[in-house]
């Protein structure tokens, strides 16, 4: 029976099977590349569950995917894999102003709905990079986060409720509206960073904020990187309004076009700092105490263009892919306090080994992508192999936001040691059959 047969409770058009078609869903923003077997964009619950049975039967796998913005392999698929689309998902439920909560299906953008929010004074506060078309989906499935994660932390924070629907075709309901629960284990919080191994969403309730009416930019430029994360925390210490304390070093800067949107830069690092909040004289007040804080630390500030700095930002990564044939966007997280002998270790893995690693990154939460560049096929996996073991050796993590996939699975137990059987059996309890994302984090 032909794939179209199997799936024939779909519309015709959205069972996609040609080569064509199958080539755009073969990869992600990771290098790694796999032809799935077809891709199914369902419309509702109904038919999720229903192709999972027909996958079941007939032996099929199943990758999830949203917009394919993952930088980890985590949406691609691996071989007799089927992608499910969920890009047709993608209404806004409910927003409910009294208990700040929306519930959408897992295919509305980001941005999207963040507009959709403003007209009730309400937002979604986790900003990636990827904001104006990554979806809510992927970003649950990744716990995501990006430049306002200092202040708001990770999409974690904000997931209230989820409908899941686990390789046995059973759907849960997780959560609900209510602020807080004590109520059994924390089910919600596990399928939170999943990667889609433990069961696909339907249905995301997420907690909303109102949105600040004012806010204020800060630039400052720093000799070197470390010099800039060494100011990080005597500005957390000062501020309790920030919101971004971003760093972006001297290349970063360079390949961004950054000298057109920072008035005075000289070739230095640069500290982006941002604080908002609902009253103009506070925001002002603490903007001028971070120029401060800047200043004491070695900066010296620059004159800025708001939205063309976060363009600049927002546009590193591509503008780094310009530099070089290959490039590999990574993901460490350290303690803050440690931020500045992580940069020291960036810059010895990158002279020991003799590979460009320019630096970006939530400097404010500890959250930095060292991204390596290079020209010809072999990727210099020696580098990437010890700058995880400096990044766990100083209480790092592998991954602060981007996510684990097939591309840092083989790390894993650097950091977990015996607690990834646990998660093994965690992931075999809710997906005997080893039917979703295979190959994925454990």
């Amino acid at each position: 029976m032909s794939l179209e047969e199997l799936f024939s409770f779909m519309d015709t058009e959205r069972v996609l099977t040609s080569v064509d078609e199958l080539v755009l869903y073969s990869y992600d923003a990771a290098p790694r590349r796999c032809m799935p077997a077809a891709v199914l964009k369902p419309v509702d619950e109904e038919e999720v569950v229903e192709l999972l049975r027909v996958c079941a039967e007939n032996g099929l796998r199943i990758t999830p995917r949203g917009a394919g913005t993952s930088l980890c392999g985590a949406s691609v698929p691996s071989e007799r894999t089927v992608v499910v689309d969920f890009t047709l998902m993608n209404r806004i439920l409910e927003v409910d102003e009294d208990n700040r909560y929306v519930l959408a299906e897992p295919g509305v953008v980001y941005g999207e709905l963040n507009r959709a929010l403003a007209g009730y004074g309400l937002f979604f506060p986790p900003d990636p990079a990827s904001g104006s078309v990554c979806t809510i989906g992927g970003m649950v499935a990744m716990n995501s986060s990006g430049m306002r994660a200092v202040r708001y932390g990770t999409t974690r924070n904000y997931v209230s409720s989820l409908r899941v629907v686990l390789s046995s075709g059973e759907v849960l309901s997780l959560g609900g509206r209510y602020v807080k629960s004590s109520s059994g284990y924390d089910l919600l919080s596990l399928f939170v960073g999943s990667e889609g191994t433990l069961g696909l969403f339907t249905r995301v309730g997420l907690r909303v904020l109102p949105k600040p009416e004012h806010a204020e930019m800060v630039c400052a430029e720093f000799e070197t990187a470390e010099q800039a994360c060494r100011a990080v925390l005597p500005l957390l210490k000062r501020t309790h309004l920030l919101s971004v304390a971003e760093l972006m070093d001297a290349s970063v800067v360079n390949a961004t076009g950054g000298e057109r949107a920072l008035e005075g830069w000289q070739g230095g690092a640069v500290l982006l700092c941002e604080s908002e909040g609902f009253s103009s004289s506070a925001v002002l007040e603490e903007a001028r105490a971070a120029e401060e804080v800047l200043r004491r630390h070695g900066g010296r500030l620059l004159g800025a263009d708001s939205e063309q700095v976060w363009s600049c930002r927002r546009g590193a990564l591509p503008a780094l892919a310009e530099l070089a044939e290959n490039l590999l966007l990574e993901d460490v997280t350290v303690p803050v306090s440690a931020l500045p002998e992580m940069l020291r270790a960036i810059e010895e893995v990158s002279e020991k080994h003799g590979v460009r690693i320019a630096v970006f990154g939530h400097a404010g939460d500890g959250n930095l992508h060292p991204t390596f560049l290079w020209d010809g096929e072999k990727a210099p996996e020696s580098a990437i192999e010890e700058l995880f073991r400096r990044c766990i050796s100083l209480g790092g993590t592998l991954s602060g936001e981007h996510g684990i996939g097939t591309e840092k699975r083989r790390f894993m137990r650097l950091e977990h040691g015996r607690a990834l059987e646990l998660m093994r059996r965690i992931k075999q309890a809710a997906d005997a059959a080893g039917m979703l994302n295979p190959g994925k984090v454990v």
